[in-house]
């Protein structure tokens, strides 16, 4: 179809128009009526024929810019997908385009920690000491030399949603056995502080809370009994650093939180005490077993079956071990104890009951003394020693030495009778070292 605005209207008076002419005349007009009859007519039908082609082109038109903007948007989106797998390349591929630094060869040794133990960094949260010493890290090494780097587990975040993270940063329960912190040499704690200490600095830990834990730390090597010849109280400033370190982790961000700079010289003692509980535990139970294996072989012949015709061994009974059915103090459950005798000198009275029978002293629920003469005057709540009606006692008091602290004479009581003259190895009540001797 051609342009109708480019037409030209024909004149209908001439010749080439009589028959159509004729046509009107005989319906009862002259001829120049006729021709401008016609005229008229031409020019209604091309005013058609413009609004036709006006609309033919708009729409032409608009299907024009509806597949240019459809090429557009496939254009753009072809764009967005190659970015996006282009993203992607160098997310799975970090150290592929990770930015080149341009600077020497360092001397210091690098700092690469087990991934676990960065995450745990990253994220705020409490991380074991063990794995910024020398061993860790070697640790870690050996680990990463042989662990599958596109490995991923699923894990819950802090705020509830679960996210993919690598495997390696996940704590291997396979894996070598993490020294807790208060098992730890104070050579091993001084290989790994100051390493955890620039860690935290990488991983952005807040100004003060990296202060907090240089102060905390320097006061503890600072402290008289670093270089104390007594290794319970060297190790007391470990299992201290290990027990508030982790409180410190659990409360933060509530009300009960606290800063860890000065140290607590009561929780102190109560670690030293919570050693030399084990420690004496350990030499018990170490002398019954020696003892009770003395006895087994000192009666050893007279356990052997007797050859045939020989006379049997007669036992004055006496003589004979035996043993003794015993009911132990707060308790209505007896028990059998075979009594031999003992490879060392008596046991040190407990705290609570005054008993010097072998039991876990550092957790003794007994409710009265001993010999059921008295009632309980103190009670063990998390291995400390607190008085029945909520006052709590120094344990390094109720031990023969005693205590030398001036800073909390209050606490300087007895814990078997209250009384403020004596510990619990002098008070009148606590059964006597010679009634076990006598036994």
């Amino acid at each position: 179809m051609d342009d109708p605005n480019e037409a030209i209207r024909p004149n209908f008076a001439s010749e080439e128009y009589n028959d159509a002419r004729q046509q009107l005349i005989e319906d009862g007009i002259n001829a120049e009526q006729a021709a401008r009859s016609l005229a008229a007519l031409w020019t209604i039908n091309n005013n058609a024929d413009k609004e036709r082609w006006a609309l033919k082109q708009r729409q032409e038109r608009l299907a024009r810019q509806r597949e240019e903007d459809e090429e557009e948007e496939r254009l753009q989106q072809l764009k967005d997908e190659q970015e996006a797998a282009r993203l992607e390349e160098r997310k799975k591929n970090k150290n592929k385009y990770a930015p080149l630094v341009r600077g020497k060869v360092p001397s210091d040794p690098t700092i690469l920690p087990a991934q676990y133990a960065t995450r745990k960094l990253k994220a705020g949260d409490y991380c074991e000491l063990h794995y910024f010493t020398n061993k860790g890290l070697d640790e870690a090494k050996a680990s990463s030399l042989i662990a599958e780097p596109d490995a991923l587990v699923m894990l819950p975040s802090a705020d509830g949603l679960h996210s993919w993270i690598p495997a390696a940063a996940v704590k291997d329960p396979k894996a070598a056995p993490v020294v807790k912190d208060e098992k730890l040499t104070w050579e091993e704690f001084n290989e790994a502080a100051p390493r955890m200490i620039s860690m935290m600095k990488v991983h952005d830990w807040p100004e003060d809370r990296i202060l907090m834990h240089v102060q905390f730390w320097s006061a503890l090597q600072s402290h008289r009994w670093r270089h104390s010849p007594d290794t319970l109280k060297q190790k007391a400033l470990l299992l201290y650093q290990s027990q508030q370190r982790r409180r410190w982790h659990l409360t933060i961000g509530s009300s009960q939180s606290w800063s860890l700079e000065e140290i607590n010289q009561d929780l102190l003692f109560e670690a030293r005490e919570e050693l030399f509980n084990e420690k004496r535990e350990k030499e018990t139970a170490a002398a019954i077993q020696q003892a009770a294996s003395a006895f087994v072989s000192a009666n050893q012949s007279l356990l052997r079956p007797q050859a045939a015709g020989q006379p049997q061994l007669s036992i004055p009974s006496q003589k004979r071990p035996f043993a003794q059915t015993e009911e132990l103090p707060g308790s209505s459950k007896k028990v059998r104890i075979s009594r031999p005798p003992p490879a060392t000198g008596p046991l040190p009275c407990c705290a609570v009951c005054l008993g010097r029978h072998p039991h876990r002293t550092v957790e003794c629920a007994a409710t009265q003394t001993w010999d059921k003469q008295f009632e309980t005057f103190a009670e063990r709540i998390r291995k400390g020693l607190w008085t029945k009606d909520g006052k709590q006692i120094c344990t390094g008091w109720q031990r023969d030495e005693g205590c030398s602290t001036p800073r909390h004479d209050a606490r300087h009581v007895c814990s078997g009778c209250g009384a403020a003259t004596h510990g619990a190895q002098r008070c009148p009540r606590a059964q006597k070292a010679s009634a076990i001797d006598a036994v």
